[in-house]
């Protein structure tokens, strides 16, 4: 082989090694990063006006700042028994208020509850933060300033609202709730029961790269970014100091979140509270919504718990 051929295959095969080096340790866990950090928001593609419902849009403040987008929606039957009741609906990792709106609004409408549905940060109409998305940890604070201010409005029943939640909202309400237990009841479908656990399934479907290659240099990037690990965010682990009513709902044919860790978080609840958990048969992540009885079997727990 002549010597110009040998250097030049040998610099091809070292820029090929550089470059695969930094394309697995470096650019691609860090598009996954900012992917999972910062997902796209999703479009108002749906408004409470569409269902006829009477409602107002609401900006409200968050305790380090941030201006909160919400749509406060008046009972549908406004001398209803329920019409006394406020539900805070809050959506998952990837969703908005109007994907709540457009899976959830219509069945807790026709069933005469006050709502209000609002995008935490980094989603929907509400600001991004430099932090983004921290699995349920600073979106406690949005749940707060949502709660706080549903209290403050003259409409409201303070003693009777309700937090219901789906994945990452769910988790959230969990935190929340073991932090201040200052709402009648909560009701939370599809959370997590361990951090790590649950960012070893979702990395590869928030991502879009496999975990094997490029997940666990990811997470190491977001939990240096976060300055705490996946493992702090467990529900599981602050679940005790859950004492009101809690609702635990999960699909048994859930891939993206185990539906076992439904049992584990209804077992980890302070033995105080009424804790009923409902394993859907057939139904997968977030899917529950769809079985027939699901807001019926809802009102039933809100009925008898407040």
């Amino acid at each position: 082989m002549k010597k110009w051929l040998k250097i030049t295959l040998i610099s091809i095969s070292l820029v090929t090694l550089v470059f695969g080096s930094l394309l697995v340790f470096s650019i691609i866990p860090l598009i996954g990063k900012n992917t999972m950090l910062h997902p796209d928001h999703e479009a108002m593609y749906v408004y409470p006006h569409d269902y006829g419902m009477t409602y107002e849009n609401v900006t409200f403040s968050t305790s380090d700042g941030l201006e909160l987008k919400g749509w406060f929606i008046e009972p549908k039957n406004s001398s209803a028994t329920n019409s006394n009741i406020t539900i805070i609906v809050l959506h998952g990792a990837t969703h908005s208020k109007a994907w709540m709106l457009d899976h959830y609004g219509e069945g807790f409408y026709n069933l005469d509850y006050r709502l209000f549905f609002f995008d935490s940060r980094n989603r929907g109409e509400s600001p991004d933060t430099l932090l983004g998305l921290t699995w349920g940890i600073d979106e406690v604070k949005d749940v707060k300033a949502a709660v706080n201010y549903t209290q403050h409005q003259p409409e409201v029943n303070a003693s009777q609202i309700i937090l219901f939640a789906e994945s990452q909202g769910a988790a959230t309400i969990l935190f929340y709730t073991a932090q201040y237990n200052d709402v009648a009841a909560i009701i939370a479908d599809s959370s997590w029961a361990y951090g790590d656990q649950m960012i070893r399934q979702a990395y590869p479907v928030r991502s879009g790269f496999p975990w094997a290659i490029f997940g666990q240099i990811t997470i190491a990037k977001l939990e240096t970014h976060y300055g705490y690990s996946f493992a702090d965010i467990s529900p599981a682990k602050v679940a005790y100091n859950i004492t009101i009513p809690t609702y635990i709902i999960h699909g048994d044919a859930d891939i993206e979140i185990n539906p076992e860790v439904a049992t584990t978080i209804n077992d980890a609840l302070n033995n105080t509270a009424i804790k009923p958990l409902w394993e859907v048969v057939g139904r997968g992540h977030v899917e529950a919504y769809l079985e027939p009885n699901y807001f019926t079997n809802i009102q039933q727990f809100i009925t008898s718990s407040i």
